[in-house]
């Protein structure tokens, strides 16, 4: 039996876990209208300490500090034992995407919610919903997470903001780089001043659809590119976990490498190829998630100071264990490069008699990374191999 306590704007309420999912949804808005959902980790003076403490869609996840966001969600994950104690609120806001310049206001939504469940029983904790119909802003800050004598409280707000994400986030003291950007992708991404957080992004929507990097990504040092997915919370039992087969889904990242001169190979937890990111291959898988409740969930870096090494790069995931149900994990990669925007690409689609998910191609053409969507479905590693003229042998694996 549910105790989820509904709130009102103002009123608090003590949090029994620190261990949280916090979803921010909202009514039917109208066409064009595009909502973002963010935080920001606050120190005693209610600012940002630093850059990193803002959680947006360029940057979703702070593992150290125990938050992930899955913007396209409008959910946060939240581990609040790992939250130094510098921080003493974490604030939560959404905005319109160029809503100002649009001429549209959070009145178009009708209304916001926001729902506090426990992280492992899925439990509703907490709820606040607000009326937006006479909401003339186009920000809003809808709740506050904060300590109260050593302990967390969840607060309601609902205060609107003039203006978008822009003015909000230097309200609370983070450094901007660029405006806010239109949702559609560009085809030449700008570069951001060093050191200023940048908020633009870019979302590859459509099969096929491609964007290409600058040519100075050499001097980025890494190319981050991050698997998050939507799996079903593994509740711990004791200093044991039940099995994937109770609802989480081990959901594996891996890519195929080939280079100029013709090497090769793959890098994936199976068969414990984790690779070497400062050694031939030049690519490391960072760790293996066997639940898909990591915040920060699994990551390949590449080296890009050997990115003209490459011919191209083949990003795949695999289900490895549990059922076939993409459509249930709402998996998404998230390509980050130093200055430049974020590059996103959902698996917007779904073949749930495949195991494996070709999601993108990454090529260097006359020096230039190119990425393309993929979203391509195979039973295994051999036929994407076939489809992609790879040439790998395969043998049956295990982790």
């Amino acid at each position: 039996m549910s105790n989820r306590i509904d709130l009102v704007a103002g009123q608090n309420c003590p949090l029994s876990t620190t261990a949280l999912h916090v979803s921010i949804s909202h009514g039917q808005g109208s066409p064009g209208v595009t909502v973002d959902v963010s935080a920001f980790l606050l120190n005693g003076q209610g600012k940002v300490s630093t850059d990193n403490d803002f959680i947006f869609f360029n940057q979703p996840a702070r593992t150290e500090r125990g938050i992930l966001l899955e913007p396209d969600q409008g959910r946060f994950t939240l581990h609040l034992e790992r939250t130094g104690h510098d921080i003493q609120k974490i604030a939560l806001a959404m905005t319109l995407s160029g809503g100002q310049a649009k001429g549209q206001n959070f009145s178009l939504l009708k209304n916001v919610t926001v729902l506090v469940k426990d992280f492992l029983t899925g439990i509703e904790m907490a709820c606040f919903s607000l009326d937006t119909q006479h909401n003339q802003e186009s920000a809003l800050i809808v709740a506050e997470l904060y300590r109260h004598q050593d302990k967390w409280k969840f607060r309601a707000v609902g205060q609107g903001f003039i203006g978008g994400l822009q003015p909000l986030a230097e309200f609370y003291g983070v450094d901007i780089g660029e405006g806010e950007a239109s949702p559609e992708p560009a085809p030449a991404p700008a570069q951001a001043p060093a050191g200023k957080v940048n908020l633009s992004k870019i979302t590859l929507e459509k099969k096929g659809q491609s964007v290409s990097l600058e040519k100075n990504t050499g001097d980025a040092g890494e190319i981050l590119i991050n698997l998050n997915w939507n799996a079903t919370p593994v509740k711990s039992v004791g200093h044991f976990r039940q099995s994937s087969s109770a609802g989480g889904i081990d959901l594996d990242l891996g890519c195929l490498w080939e280079f100029e001169q013709g090497q090769i190979g793959g890098v994936q937890a199976l068969g414990g190829h984790f690779g070497n990111l400062h050694q031939f291959p030049f690519i490391e898988l960072d760790h293996d998630d066997r639940s898909g409740s990591s915040v920060g969930g699994e990551t390949l870096r590449i080296n890009s100071k050997h990115l003209q090494d490459f011919r191209r790069i083949l990003i795949y995931t695999f289900i490895y264990e549990g059922v076939p149900n993409w459509s249930h994990v709402d998996a998404v990669i998230t390509i980050k490069t130093k200055n430049q925007p974020d590059i996103e690409i959902r698996l917007d689609s779904y073949r749930n008699d495949q195991f494996l998910c070709a999601i993108a191609m990454l090529e260097n053409i006359n020096g230039q990374l190119q990425i393309t969507k993929l979203v391509d479905y195979f039973s295994g590693q051999q036929q994407m191999d076939r489809a992609y003229g790879w040439g790998l042998n395969y043998v049956a694996g295990s982790k």
